[in-house]
């Protein structure tokens, strides 16, 4: 494929894909909102987008890679390395611009805004001026700014704040020092969970990502209210008009396909299961279905503090080490999400390993993890042995969609930089399962 045909291939993708996207929005009874707007959209809510996901992969991977086809290399790789947005995420969130921009929707000039966020004024509109050029807050007069609608998912009360809270303090560190760790003598080939990035970072080199969060997180920080529990908190400062499953279902990748089978089962285990985000919505919508919650000890006192008597008799709090045993015997299906991706293989396994001990001969395991994808256009011959059986992008985008997947190899590098793990192909699942 020529050049020009690769060009006019990926503006026909953005074409098909922006007008299918806007029809999406339309299905569920209003036009998509434009950026300025502090509208909430009925999709922005709604448990399962994923259909408009897979649209905005399309459409993110051809944009991308019809700016890099036509710009020159230096304009795109300059782009890249000077991109400080997450270093302003991180301000705009600690120093509550989106709170402060909420008592005066009109906009409020830098000068006042710095009164109330104590940042000075001229520094405060460089920050504000690199997220209001990709449309996080708006410029609505020279130097006057207020919320659109994505400033708003910083507000303080807001699940999506702390998260980014988190990763833009903790994951930016590690981030930082990778360049030296990868090639330091005596860390840097190191697969070791306690030797990972994040520790030497950090000079905590002995203790794992989770012991850090155990002992080294308190209620108070921002840390602690991005943890996964932390959806379920009754906590002021995350009150939201969201009911907690839809909370959940905000932040957790869809489980439609697996639900359709849970009329016909009884008991789940949920391995890992934190305070139970996935037990929840599991005994909302399925009324025989009985849930175990299964995660260590400090972590199972909170979900029970969390729980209270909700849905006494159908939820049972276990604390152990999976790494010894997983004390639920013979349940249908025991449930690992996002549990097998924080450890290498010998970790993984041995995971598995105390999960069927328990299991009964009809008992199921199901792993929700990301699926990381390779980016070579082969044969179809070839991609079946992969057996991942994922839809493959169309030509000329990338096989994975390029852009319209980075989050997973983002996902792919905290793994590697938290705990010295990865997330896998489906091959690599099936190799070690």
């Amino acid at each position: 494929m020529t050049a020009r045909a690769q060009v006019e291939s990926l503006l026909a993708i953005i074409n098909r894909s922006a007008l299918d996207a806007l029809d999406e929005y339309e299905k569920h009874g209003k036009a998509v909102p434009v950026p300025d707007s502090l509208d909430k959209h009925p999709l922005d809510d709604a448990e399962d987008k994923l259909l408009l996901k897979k649209i905005v992969s399309k459409l993110e991977g051809a944009c991308e890679q019809l700016c890099t086809t036509l710009a020159p290399p230096t304009h795109t790789v300059m782009n890249r390395a000077q991109d400080f947005g997450w270093a302003c995420l991180r301000v705009a969130v600690q120093q509550k611009f989106a709170d402060a921009m909420k008592r005066h929707p009109n906009g409020l000039h830098v000068n006042a805004l710095s009164k109330e966020v104590n940042v000075h004024p001229m520094k405060l509109a460089s920050v504000l001026r690199v997220l209001a050029a990709k449309h996080c807050f708006r410029e609505v007069s020279p130097d006057v700014f207020a919320n659109n609608r994505l400033s708003l998912t910083l507000l303080s009360d807001h699940p999506m704040s702390a998260l980014v809270d988190l990763i833009t303090t903790e994951g930016q560190k590690p981030a930082s020092a990778l360049s030296d760790y990868l090639v330091d003598p005596e860390y840097g080939q190191s697969l070791k969970e306690t030797e990972a990035v994040f520790q030497y970072s950090n000079n905590v080199m002995g203790i794992t990502f989770y012991d850090w969060l155990q002992h080294k997180v308190s209620p108070s920080t921002s840390a602690f209210r991005a943890l996964p529990y932390m959806t379920m908190k009754e906590d002021a400062r995350l009150a939201t008009s969201h009911d907690e499953r839809k909370v959940m279902m905000k932040a957790m990748t869809s489980m439609n396909e697996v639900q359709g089978a849970l009329f016909a089962l009884q008991g789940i285990c949920d391995v890992g299961s934190g305070a139970g985000n996935f037990s929840r919505a599991i005994l909302e919508k399925y009324p025989g279905i009985q849930v175990t919650q299964f995660d260590l000890p400090r972590t199972i006192a909170v979900a029970k503090q969390l729980w209270k008597s909700d849905f006494s008799g159908r939820v049972i709090f276990i604390d152990g080490d999976f790494f010894k045993e997983v004390p639920a015997q013979g349940c249908d299906i025991y449930y690992l999400r996002n549990i097998i991706h924080n450890w290498i293989d010998e970790k993984a396994l041995t995971i598995l390993k105390s999960v069927r001990a328990s299991m009964a001969p009809n008992s199921r395991v199901l792993i929700h993890d990301h699926v990381l994808r390779h980016m070579d256009r082969r044969s179809p011959q070839d991609f079946a042995s992969d057996s991942d059986g994922l839809d493959k992008a169309p030509e000329p985008l990338l096989p994975n969609y390029g852009a319209g997947s980075i989050r997973l190899y983002h996902q792919d590098l905290q793994m590697m930089m938290a705990y010295n793990a990865r997330e896998r192909t489906t091959a690599e699942v099936v190799q070690i399962a």
